[in-house]
């Protein structure tokens, strides 16, 4: 019968991490475990790692709905948890965090415990293209992160905009539009809720001259919903 536990985890930022809520110390995420008593030697993993300020779930409880729901489902090892489905009714609602986390542990235990979510190109070695991910901070530092990126070789770059002085935003998009207009960059943005509703509209027509792929999360939010 399937059996679960969890342990906890705290990473330090090696730089300080900034979005358009705040500075991020630390980062906190819960690591779920998954296995059969009959095959205890495999077991599937998964993480749930809700950001404070920014996910639903993100709650002073979310720790002890875990436990709940790890303590439920090893009550129910009599009737037995087989499916995804019966894992999704053992989890209360507004949780989407826990969903994902006993979700991946539950892929991964079914093929076979080798971090293998879906068997796939990138699994057996073909290469994804991403974004490089440009953390907010001072001008500087931003603009340190976009030199290296490029210079690494990523075409796409995606930039935590909302924390500075939007027309120094701008400046920033435009600077790398001439000097690297070349190299044909794809530029995303992630502005974490940081636009009031009655500046968004105008705010995204200044960014359309940047040429931007994609922007997310332009509305402020309030536990993860757009207001």
């Amino acid at each position: 019968m399937l059996q679960a536990s969890y342990s906890k985890k705290v990473f330090q930022f090696a730089f300080k991490a900034r979005t358009s809520r705040g500075l991020m110390k630390n980062k906190t995420s819960w690591f779920i475990k998954l296995w059969d008593d009959l095959y205890p030697q495999t077991v599937g993993v998964g993480e749930c790692g809700p950001l404070p300020g920014l996910s639903h779930d993100a709650q002073p409880n979310f720790e002890n709905v875990l436990e709940d729901v790890i303590t439920n489902l090893n009550k129910q090892t009599q009737r037995g948890i087989s499916t995804l489905q019966n894992l999704y009714d053992i989890i209360p609602s507004g949780f989407p965090s826990l969903i994902f986390g006993f979700e991946t542990a539950f892929l991964d235990l079914q093929n076979g415990g080798k971090r293998v979510i879906y068997e796939n190109g990138f699994f057996s070695g073909k290469q994804i293209p991403i974004n490089g991910l440009i953390w907010m901070g001072d001008l500087d530092f931003m603009m340190n992160q976009i030199n290296q990126k490029i210079t690494h070789g990523f075409t796409c770059i995606k930039v935590k905009v909302g924390g500075l002085d939007f027309d120094r935003e701008c400046d920033m998009l435009q600077y790398i539009r001439k000097r690297y207009f070349r190299n044909n960059i794809i530029i995303r943005l992630d502005a974490n809720g940081a636009f009031k509703p009655d500046d968004v509209l105008h705010k995204l027509s200044e960014l359309a001259k940047y040429n931007i792929e994609s922007i997310d999360q332009t509305r402020p939010t309030r536990n993860g919903r757009a207001l």
